[in-house]
């Protein structure tokens, strides 16, 4: 009898796994960036200040244990004293600014938006790209871009994209959680609330007692790569979390893959995986072909299944990495 758990185990250790040296190489080169970005912010005045306390976020997949094959990005939070500042949503102030500078140069008039709302994303995110320039315009490093809220930045000697998006910090006037904005990235210039640590806190307590959960997230999401499918990874990973809230694990690979991307392939014929923290928000609201993808997890599932009778592994092996890469 094929066993797929052990093929799918493979696939994971020579395929999608992250090697130990590019790790190493990569959070090295991460760190020497970030020491470069923060000496340019310290050695400048009159211009916003790093927040005094924990003044850098990461997040993203790499940090959760859910990044797929290479380590080729990395997603940081530069973190702006946000001191005498207030958060608003619909006109109501929703949290209060961290920090200590005073006055605070954040929220001076030139990085205010043209209407005099307050502070404008497209500014800060100017001067961030202008601060990354100057910090780093001696090394190979190319010049910074602006993707979508972020600044964008490729070590080309390391194929190592790093993406700097600057954040306020501010603590919640009712539940005193601390929360970051940072910008929208969009045509209105505007701000969104955003939370990393709860998202990485909701990942862990589900993973905590589920074999291979975090596996199993790195693999949907290897499909979500190989069969092109035009949804977020984090729409990938949130669905695979609420689907481990909610549902019994069975501690073995091959079973709970295919109840978690028959789940997945529901979500997708539905046209809905909900924001864990915005439920009013569909994270694939607007994507085209979801039948479709809904189609390719059904044929993986079908994959595999007919592997289960075969004698040789040496066959189930290679029919699990021919679905996965879709050859």
């Amino acid at each position: 009898m094929g066993d797929v758990s052990q093929a799918l185990n493979w696939y994971i250790r020579e395929v999608i796994r992250l090697p130990q040296s590019d790790i190493s190489s990569a959070v090295a080169s991460r760190e020497w960036f970030i020491k470069q970005v923060i000496q340019e912010i310290n050695g400048r005045t009159d211009e916003p200040a790093l927040y005094p306390g924990q003044n850098t976020l990461y997040f993203g997949s790499y940090f959760k244990g859910t990044k797929v094959a290479a380590v080729d990005e990395f997603d940081v939070l530069v973190i702006i004293d946000s001191n005498n500042g207030v958060f608003s949503q619909n006109g109501v102030g929703i949290g209060t600014g961290l920090g200590r500078a005073d006055p605070n140069p954040k929220y001076y008039e030139r990085y205010k938006k043209s209407d005099g709302s307050g502070v404008s994303p497209r500014k800060l995110l100017n001067w961030l790209k202008d601060v990354v320039e100057s910090a780093t315009d001696k090394y190979g490093v190319e010049e910074p871009v602006q993707s979508g809220q972020a600044i964008t930045v490729t070590i080309k000697s390391k194929d190592l994209k790093i993406d700097l998006v600057p954040a306020g910090v501010f603590r919640h006037n009712v539940s005193g959680e601390t929360f970051y904005n940072i910008p929208k990235g969009d045509q209105e210039n505007g701000w969104i609330l955003t939370a990393p640590q709860r998202d990485i806190e909701r990942l862990k307590a589900v993973a905590k007692d589920k074999e291979n959960f975090r596996n199993i997230i790195r693999l949907c999401k290897r499909a979500r790569d190989t069969y092109d499918f035009g949804v977020s990874s984090f729409a990938i990973e949130s669905a695979v979390v609420g689907y481990g809230e909610r549902n019994y694990w069975y501690g073995d690979l091959y079973r709970d893959f295919r109840a978690v991307l028959w789940s997945l392939a529901e979500a997708f014929r539905g046209g809905v995986i909900l924001d864990p923290f915005e439920n009013q928000k569909n994270l694939i609201a607007g994507v085209a072909s979801l039948d479709w993808y809904a189609e390719r997890l059904e044929g993986i599932i079908e994959g595999m299944d007919e592997c289960l009778d075969w004698e040789r592994q040496d066959k189930v092996r290679e029919r699990v990495y021919e679905i996965l890469e879709n050859l």
